[in-house]
């Protein structure tokens, strides 16, 4: 495999210069809430999977690219929720150690030098997917990780600002049933269902109040089968039905 370094293919004639883009890519597993974060090895700091948009594509365009390239996943829905234009936002220490750590700096341009130590402002996307069917892309070079919202490493820039900022925008313009039904399994617990409510509303709620209001929805199908995670008693499995979600009833709801 050709190496890969923080510039990868760009170059100083075909980037939109000062923009970059930022996916907030969120998946659920173990009843957490979890962000895909990526981290070069010339650097001590995780950041969220981006790059910058090349002069014959849209922001969607890089966006859908650049997710592609991390999970392998196509056709995943995508949405901007913020453009990050603080111009203190960069911190160019971090840039200048990337360049200066990087063994094959000297195969770089001088122009992309200067450009990669200039202000970017970025533009934010999330996308929501199901933990399962993520193949994580990492080489040598650059790792990809998941890593729960709750215990986030040291991140780059203002990236950690940038997650907080997504789950905000999600919380407050998004039906959290709608999340839910694209970051579940096709089967899951009504524990599963209450955590993702709980990690977005950073609140903790009542089993039996929340499990009749969200059974009052009629978006649930409750399953005959049980969960395998106690053998004792084990618990009852749902799911969606696609119809009334794929209909959009879900975005009327509020539960």
């Amino acid at each position: 495999m050709k190496r890969k370094d923080v510039f990868y293919s760009y170059r100083s004639d075909n980037i939109h210069p000062g923009f970059s883009i930022d996916c907030v890519i969120l998946s659920f597993h173990k009843k957490k809430l979890c962000v895909l974060l990526n981290k070069f090895n010339i650097s001590k700091y995780w950041q969220l999977p981006g790059g910058f948009m090349l002069k014959d594509e849209s922001s969607d365009e890089a966006a859908t690219r650049i997710l592609s390239a991390r999970t392998g996943l196509s056709g995943i829905y995508l949405k901007q929720f913020y453009l990050f234009s603080d111009p203190n936002r960069t911190k160019m220490d971090q840039n200048r150690e990337f360049i200066e750590n990087d063994v094959c700096k000297e195969e770089y341009e001088e122009d992309i030098k200067k450009w990669f130590l200039q202000r970017f402002i970025s533009l934010g996307y999330y996308a929501f997917v199901k933990y399962d069917d993520v193949n994580l892309v990492s080489v040598k070079e650059d790792t990809a990780k998941w890593f729960t919202i709750d215990k986030l490493p040291d991140l780059y820039s203002d990236h950690e600002n940038i997650i907080k900022t997504a789950l905000e925008m999600i919380r407050s313009m998004v039906s959290i049933l709608l999340v839910a039904y694209k970051l579940l399994p096709e089967k899951f617990t009504m524990s599963d269902l209450r955590k993702i409510y709980e990690t977005f509303w950073d609140k903790s709620l009542d089993r039996r109040n929340f499990q009749r209001k969200v059974l009052s929805t009629g978006v649930l199908i409750q399953l005959d089968e049980r969960g395998n995670t106690s053998p004792h008693n084990p618990p009852i499995l749902y799911t969606f039905d696609k119809e009334k979600m794929v209909d959009g009833l879900n975005l009327l709801m509020n539960v």
